[in-house]
């Protein structure tokens, strides 16, 4: 029989750090914060937990939410909600998901106006408001 040949291949040459320098120059300081949390943060502002029955506006976050529940906090959301609260964990999950995408100003994409302002515009609240949202999610 024949010996099996051994071959080594040779490792590629590294490139130098130089030409990496010009991609540090593109990277954008992270603030530690995750697009959820400033989500949270916002919606603490503008009082969403008050005028929404989900207490959300985020899909993301009502799961994350319903992740968490038992069964009977399942059930007394879908009463708070206004779905009859039977079935099972799963099946009361999807009906109350398939109860905030039609939802108005929750998960429907609209929202329904306000008489007055949620937050007083000249308020600390406002400005945070305001710096937030120009910051971009």
């Amino acid at each position: 029989m024949a010996t099996k040949k051994n071959t080594s291949k040779k490792a590629p040459a590294k490139k130098s750090a130089k030409g990496s320098k010009g991609k540090l120059d593109k990277l954008q300081v992270a603030d530690g914060k995750s697009e959820m949390d400033q989500i949270k943060d916002l919606e603490d502002l503008l009082g969403v937990k008050q005028t929404n029955p989900f207490r959300t506006t985020n899909k993301a976050i009502l799961e994350e939410r319903m992740g968490e529940m038992t069964l009977t906090d399942l059930q007394t959301m879908a009463i708070q909600v206004g779905i009859l609260p039977s079935g099972n964990k799963l099946t009361l999950k999807n009906k109350i998901v398939r109860a905030f995408k039609s939802h108005a100003g929750a998960g429907a994409g609209y929202n329904i106006g306000f008489q007055k302002p949620l937050v007083d515009p000249s308020s600390d609240a406002a400005a945070e408001i305001l710096r937030i949202s120009s910051e971009g999610l």
